[in-house]
C-alpha cells in the first residue's frame, strides 16, 4: 500500500483527533525535545518529607486478620519463590526474577522501541511491573517475617541502581512507569512499621514516585493518541502521585486533576454504552476494570464525586465481562490481545480467573455481588469495597445485549462475535464462535502468544485463519498494515433474534464480487450446538473461490471420521460433524486439514502457527486446528454439528 493511500485510510478510520496527538509526539521525539525535557538521571526533587502512605494509597488500612480470607498459602509460596529469585511472568510458569539489565550502559529512553538485548521488550518490562511484590507484601504482613520486607527493599534498590531515571527500556513506556507505582505503594503500606523500612528507603521510594509522575506527564500526548489502556494507566499514575504528594509538592494538585480528568474522559471514549471496550480483548477488559477499581478507591479518598455517565459505563463494562465469563471455571473467553497483564492478583485461583475482578466491580458499580461469598472477595476486601450481607444473593446471569451474544446455560454456552468498530480492531475475528462445556473451552480462541518476534510469531494469531470462523481464499477480513494495525475495517451486524437459543449475524467480504457471510449459532439443550455458515456471492463469480472453515479444538484424544472428528477425554466426548451443501450440479469436494502444535496430521501443511493455544503471553500449548475447505462459485453452506456426550461410568 502506498503511503498516501495508507494515510487517507488512517484519517478516515482513526480520525484527526487521534492522529494529531501522535503526530505531535513524533515531532517531539524526532527533534530531540523529549531527550532534553526528560533528562537522564531525573529532575531535582521538590518533595517535602512524607510520614507514610497509609491514607494516601488506594488500599484499605490493612490488618493481619484481614488476610484470613485470602488464599494465604499461594501468597506465601509466591513470596518464598521471590526470596529465591524467581517469579511467574505473565501469570505463567516460574522464571528467574531479573531486575538488572543485560547491558553495560544504557541510552536515553527514546532509543528503545520494541526490543532490548535482542528479544521482545516485554520480557524486560514484565519483572519491572513489580507484580511479584504483592506476594511479598501479603506474606510479610501476615507472618510478621521481616525477611519479606527486606527482600522488597533490596529488589527496589537493585532496580533503581540498574535503571536510572529516564535511561533504558524500563523508562521507554510511560505506561510501564505508571503500573509499577501501584505495587510499590502497596508494599510500603504493608511494611511501613518494620525496621527495614528506613527513612532513607522511604525517601528513595518517594523520589522514584515523583520522577515517575514527571516522566508520565512529559509524554501524555502519546497516551492520548493511543486512546486505550495506556491513557488509563498513565492517568492513574498521575492520580497516585498527586494524591501521595497532596499539599507537599508544587505539581501535586495538577497531577491529580489531570489524572482524574484524563481517566474519566478515557472511560467515556473507550467504553461503549453497552459495555464493549475499545481494544476488543477480554484480558484488557479485565485490566481496565481493575484500573477503574483503583480509580474508584482514589475517588473515595479524594472525596471526588464520580459522574453518573462514568459509573454507567463501568456498570455496562462489568456486565460485558460477565457475558464472557464461564460460571464453572471462572475463566473468560480468550478474545483479542492477551499480553499477560494481571495487575491485581488478589483472590484469583490462577491467571485466568476473572471472578475477583467481577465481584469487586459488581459491588462497586452494580451495588450487588456477582458471586456468593468466597475467595474471590479478596480484591474487594483489599480495596476497601464493602462486602455484601450474607443474605444478599447474587443475581442470575444477566440478559444484557452486548457486541457478542451468548446462548446456552451456565454449564454449556457459546458466543457469536459481531462488531461495528468505532476503534481499532485487535483481531480479524468477525463471526468467530467460542464454545464452553462444563468449565472447558471446547472451541478456543488462540490468543496472542507474542507481539514482537521474528515471523511467523509477529502477532500472527490476530489473523482470520486461526479463528473459529470462515476465511475466503486465504485472505484476512481486513487489511493488515502492521503488527497492531488493521485498515479497511469490516463490520458485522446481528440479525433480529427470533429464538433465545439461537443467534445470527452477517458480514460482507471485500472480494470481487463481494460475498455475504451469514452465520447462525444454535444451542441444542442437552445435545450440543449447531453452527451454520452461508456464503452468498453478491454478483457472478468469474472464477471459483475457496472457503476454509476453521475450528480450534482442545488437545484431547481424537479420531478423524468420515464426516469430521471424534474427540474424547476422561468421561466426555465430542463428535463434530461437518457437511457442505452446494447448488445442484456442483461437486462437494471437501478437503480436511488437521494440525497439532504446528505439525500436520492430515492434509497439506498450512501454517506453523496453527494448532496452538496461548493462555497467556509467551506461552503456547498444543491444540487441534481443523480446517474444512471447499471450492465454490455459487452459494455454499457449511453445517457444523457439535454432539456432546458424557460417558456413563462402567
Amino acid at each position: 500500500m502506498i503511503p498516501l493511500q495508507k494515510g487517507l485510510l488512517l484519517i478516515r478510520e482513526l480520525g484527526l483527533k487521534q492522529l494529531l496527538p501522535y503526530a505531535a509526539y513524533q515531532v517531539k521525539l524526532r527533534t530531540g525535545f523529549f531527550r532534553r525535557a526528560t533528562p537522564t538521571g531525573g529532575w531535582r526533587s521538590a518533595v517535602s518529607a512524607l510520614d507514610g502512605p497509609a491514607c494516601l494509597s488506594p488500599f484499605s488500612c490493612l490488618e493481619s486478620d484481614q488476610f484470613n480470607k485470602l488464599e494465604l498459602a499461594a501468597f506465601i509460596a509466591g513470596a518464598d519463590e521471590v526470596l529465591h529469585g524467581r517469579y511467574h511472568p505473565f501469570g505463567g510458569p516460574s522464571a528467574p526474577l531479573t531486575l538488572a539489565l543485560a547491558a553495560n550502559s544504557l541510552d536515553h529512553w527514546t532509543h528503545y522501541i520494541d526490543s532490548f538485548a535482542g528479544e521482545d521488550i516485554k520480557f524486560t518490562w514484565e519483572p519491572a511491573r513489580f507484580t511479584w511484590v504483592y506476594s511479598l507484601a501479603v506474606a510479610g504482613k501476615v507472618s510478621g517475617d521481616a525477611g519479606y520486607a527486606e527482600r522488597f527493599w533490596k529488589n527496589l534498590e537493585q532496580f533503581t541502581s540498574h535503571n536510572p531515571v529516564n535511561s533504558g527500556p524500563n523508562w521507554s513506556s510511560a505506561q510501564e512507569v505508571a503500573l509499577r507505582l501501584l505495587p510499590m505503594l502497596f508494599a510500603w503500606q504493608c511494611f511501613e512499621n518494620l525496621p527495614s523500612t528506613t527513612k532513607e528507603r522511604v525517601q528513595a521510594l518517594t523520589w522514584l514516585v515523583e520522577q515517575s509522575a514527571r516522566r508520565i506527564s512529559a509524554t501524555l500526548d502519546y497516551a492520548r493518541s493511543q486512546n486505550n489502556n495506556h491513557l488509563l494507566s498513565e492517568a492513574l499514575g498521575l492520580i497516585m502521585a498527586g494524591t501521595l504528594f497532596s499539599g507537599r509538592h508544587p505539581l501535586a494538585k495538577r497531577w491529580t486533576e489531570i489524572g482524574f480528568g484524563e481517566f474519566e474522559h478515557a472511560l467515556l471514549t473507550q467504553v461503549e454504552p453497552e459495555g464493549t471496550y475499545s481494544q476488543h480483548s477480554t484480558n484488557y477488559h479485565r485490566m481496565i476494570l481493575q484500573l477503574s477499581l483503583v480509580y474508584y478507591a482514589y475517588a473515595q479518598k479524594n472525596r471526588r464525586v464520580i459522574s453518573k455517565s462514568v459509573l454507567g459505563r463501568l456498570a455496562a463494562a462489568t456486565h460485558w465481562l460477565e457475558e464472557f465469563t464461564d460460571p464453572v471455571s471462572g475463566s473468560a473467553s480468550n478474545l483479542g490481545h492477551n499480553d499477560g497483564t494481571f495487575l491485581l492478583p488478589f483472590g484469583a485461583s490462577d491467571y485466568g480467573d476473572v471472578r475477583p475482578t467481577l465481584q469487586a466491580a459488581s459491588l462497586a458499580f452494580l451495588h450487588h455481588p456477582a458471586y456468593p461469598p468466597g475467595p474471590w472477595d479478596a480484591l474487594a476486601l483489599v480495596l476497601g469495597i464493602p462486602l455484601p450481607n450474607s443474605d444478599q444473593n447474587p443475581p442470575l446471569v444477566s440478559n444484557f445485549i452486548h457486541s457478542t451474544h451468548r446462548v446456552g446455560d451456565e454449564k454449556c454456552w457459546g458466543t457469536l462475535r459481531a462488531v461495528t468498530f468505532h476503534s481499532r480492531p485487535a483481531h480479524a475475528d468477525q463471526l468467530a464462535v467460542d464454545l464452553w462445556w462444563e468449565g472447558v473451552n471446547i472451541a478456543l480462541d488462540a490468543g496472542s502468544y507474542l507481539y514482537n518476534a521474528p515471523p511467523p510469531w509477529d502477532n500472527a494469531l490476530a489473523r482470520t485463519c486461526v479463528h473459529n470462523t470462515v476465511s475466503i481464499d486465504g485472505q484476512d477480513q481486513m487489511l493488515r498494515t502492521g503488527r497492531f494495525l488493521w485498515l479497511k475495517w469490516t463490520n458485522a451486524q446481528y440479525t433480529p433474534q427470533t429464538d433465545e437459543n439461537s443467534r445470527s449475524a452477517f458480514m460482507i467480504w471485500r472480494t470481487d464480487p463481494p460475498i455475504r457471510h451469514i452465520r447462525n449459532l444454535t444451542f441444542l439443550p442437552g445435545k450440543g450446538f449447531k453452527v451454520v455458515d452461508e456464503l452468498i456471492p453478491i454478483g457472478i463469480m468469474k472464477k471459483p473461490g475457496r472457503a476454509d472453515l476453521h475450528w480450534l479444538l482442545p488437545d484431547w484424544g481424537f479420531k478423524l471420521v468420515s464426516k469430521g472428528i471424534f474427540l474424547d477425554q476422561n468421561d466426555r466426548s465430542i463428535n463434530l460433524e461437518i457437511a457442505a451443501d452446494l447448488p445442484a450440479g456442483q461437486d462437494s469436494d471437501l478437503q480436511i486439514s488437521l494440525v497439532r502444535a504446528g505439525e500436520t496430521i492430515a492434509g497439506t501443511k498450512d501454517d506453523p502457527t496453527r494448532g496452538w493455544y496461548s493462555p497467556t503471553y509467551c506461552a503456547k500449548i498444543p491444540a487441534l486446528s481443523m480446517v474444512v475447505s471447499s471450492p465454490f462459485s455459487a452459494p455454499l453452506r457449511f453445517v457444523s454439528t457439535w454432539k456432546l456426550n458424557t460417558l456413563s461410568p462402567k
